[in-house]
């Protein structure tokens, strides 16, 4: 009988197990139902994964200083902050990678700064977007006497005409006032709707801390931005081919107009691309210089040395020539600290940030999600670290954030060790679909993007049925036991009663 039994229980409990498996129930699962409708929103579990994981570099870079110092600019010793970077005069300043957007040098480099003339690369990246080279400009009365005679200019007069190619070149490298304003009548028929256009195209390319309300830069209080903001414009217009040929550009010559029968010459003002300059940098290759009195000295500049192209951006630095000297020493240290890697290649969110991002959307959107959610970073990146660091050791943090989430994006990965941020990259999400959309749904249905949604009812009976037929099993097993065992007492005492009466 107890293998008969035995039998039984074996048998059901093989029945039962696949039931286990189709409701997301394992025998050695110790998650809670509503623990396990949560994790149904990760998409990918990489169980071996962890927040600080990354590969081991390759170790082969040469880290030699007497290789380094027949390469580079020759440094001198100099004072440090207590990072360990070169002490620099300026109130603001950036060093980003021309490639990736990566950051590895920022001082104040959000806080509101006036632009002066480096207004002018935005000025200029639109002028080469939407106009012809071979376009005419026109000098009117308000591009003339609109402008502060005493600020930089080329001496145009009203009724003056111009191509835009020269106008450009005057711009980027004479700084020329005058021809800024013509530009934006000539391309947009105002400066206002020129500078709706400068501030547009500031945002599209991330800038947060930006508001343009003339197209020269001369002061305005109102008329502001940042070191990183800049960084991001000239990075922008490094994409350009033409911007880059043009502020490389020495020496250029304007020739004789309808009202002036003189060449005019135009001389760079960047020094660092200057051949016979003191402030001359060999590896600098173009750049944007500005100054009023409220801003102090800027310079925005770009340099490559090896696989690096780096963007410096120095801003209020008195004295003003101070902006050269500030961005040589950066420069130095990045070149000569500085290598690529691809430690970050093969990163991937853990589920637990993935369940953290889910939570917040579906709080943001007021419901479930219905959907596959993925959450995606451009890591893919060649990216400059530091000979002292080990990357092994970097942090890794997802900043979630709902304020850009029009765009698709729900925060901010930001990779850093303990003295220095090294990059910061906008985090994407996809594959959420709104449970209270019944549009999304059907289009997410018609794709096969829904996810899996237990129905608890099933579960609950189910479980409940498992329970009951456990029991009864148990039940089968002891009651036969307990009546056996009454039968066996009853028989011995009826032995033991009849020899009584023997």
């Amino acid at each position: 009988m107890k293998k008969i039994i035995a039998s039984i229980l074996i048998i059901a409990l093989v029945l039962l197990s696949p039931l286990y498996y189709v409701f997301g129930f394992t025998p050695s699962s110790r998650v809670s139902l509503a623990e396990e409708w949560e994790e149904d929103y990760v998409e990918d579990e990489t169980d071996s994964y962890s927040e600080e994981y990354i590969e081991e570099t390759d170790g082969d870079q040469d880290t030699s200083s007497e290789d380094s110092e027949e390469d580079t600019e020759e440094t001198t010793e100099e004072t440090k902050d207590e990072l360990g970077f070169p002490l620099i005069t300026c109130q603001s300043a950036v060093v980003m990678d021309a490639s990736t957007g990566q950051v590895i040098y920022e001082k104040d480099a959000y806080s509101k700064q006036y632009p002066a003339s480096t207004t002018k690369i935005m000025t200029a990246l639109i002028a080469i977007e939407q106009g012809n080279m071979s376009d005419t400009l026109i000098m009117s009365e308000n591009a003339i006497w609109g402008i502060d005679r005493d600020s930089s200019n080329i001496g145009l007069d009203v009724g003056e005409t111009i191509s835009m190619k020269d106008g450009l070149y005057a711009i980027l490298m004479s700084s020329a006032n005058e021809v800024c304003v013509g530009t934006a009548e000539h391309i947009s028929g105002s400066t206002d709707a020129y500078v709706a256009l400068m501030n547009q195209r500031a945002k599209e390319i991330g800038c947060t801390g930006t508001n343009f309300v003339n197209v020269n830069g001369l002061h305005d209080d109102n008329h502001y931005t940042c070191a990183y903001d800049l960084a991001l414009m000239a990075k922008e217009a490094l994409g350009n081919q033409t911007f880059r040929e043009m502020s490389a550009c020495t020496y250029y010559e304007i020739p004789p107009t309808n009202l002036i029968s003189d060449t005019r010459y135009l001389w760079q003002n960047n020094e660092l691309i200057v051949g016979n300059s003191e402030f001359y940098y060999s590896y600098c290759t173009g750049g944007k210089t500005g100054y009023t009195d409220q801003a102090g000295g800027t310079l925005v500049s770009w340099a490559s040395y090896n696989d690096m192209e780096l963007i410096c951006v120095v801003m209020n630095t008195q004295p003003k020539n101070n902006i050269f000297q500030d961005s040589i020493k950066l420069y130095n240290y990045m070149f000569y600290n500085y290598y690529r890697d691809n430690f970050m290649e093969n990163f991937e969110f853990s589920p637990e940030v993935l369940t953290d991002v889910q939570k917040t959307l579906n709080e943001y959107y007021g419901c479930d999600n219905a959907g596959q959610l993925k959450v995606t970073a451009d890591t893919n990146l060649s990216l400059l670290v530091n000979y002292q660091a080990d990357p092994s050791r970097f942090w890794k943090t997802l900043d979630i954030s709902t304020d850009r989430i029009d765009e698709g994006i729900i925060g901010t990965l930001t990779v850093y060790d303990s003295n220095i941020t090294y990059l910061k990259l906008p985090v994407y999400f996809s594959g959420y679909v709104p449970s209270n959309d019944p549009e999304a749904i059907r289009a997410a249905y018609a794709e096969g993007a829904l996810r899996k949604i237990p129905e608890k009812k099933s579960i609950n009976l189910i479980k409940k049925l498992s329970i009951w037929i456990v029991v009864i099993i148990i039940v089968l097993i002891f009651l036969p036991t307990g009546i056996s065992g009454k039968k066996k007492r009853a028989n011995i005492k009826r032995v033991q009663n009849k020899n009584k009466r023997r």
